[in-house]
C-alpha cells in the first residue's frame, strides 16, 4: 500500500482515518491525484491483464521511462503522462 501513499501524496493511515470520519475532505490536489492513480491503475490493469499485475507492474524499473518506477513518477502532472503515454505504447505493442 505504500505506492498508493506515494501516488496521492497522503499516508493510508491519514486517508482510511478520513474515511472513516467522513468530516474532513481531501483537499483538490490530494481528490485529483487519487482520481488520476485510480484511472492509471485501471488503465495498467487493462493492459496487463489484472490488477495484481499492474500494482506488480507500477512498482518494478521501467525500460519505457528509463529505468524509473512508474509509481515514482505519478506524483507530478508530467510523470502521469509519461506513464499514461508508456501504457499507451504498450497496449499498441511499441515497447520502445
Amino acid at each position: 500500500m505504500a505506492f498508493i501513499e506515494r501516488a496521492i501524496g497522503m499516508s493510508l493511515r491519514t486517508l482510511l482515518r478520513r474515511k472513516a470520519a467522513c468530516k474532513k475532505p481531501r483537499n483538490s490536489e490530494q481528490s485529483g491525484r487519487t482520481c488520476k492513480f485510480a484511472e492509471t491503475l485501471a488503465k495498467a490493469a487493462a493492459v496487463l491483464g489484472s490488477q495484481e499485475e499492474a500494482e506488480r507492474w507500477l512498482e518494478r524499473p521501467a525500460i519505457g521511462l528509463d529505468q524509473r518506477r512508474p509509481i515514482d513518477l505519478l506524483s507530478t502532472p508530467a510523470g502521469v503522462e509519461m506513464v499514461e503515454n508508456l501504457l499507451e505504447r504498450l497496449e499498441y505493442g511499441v515497447y520502445v
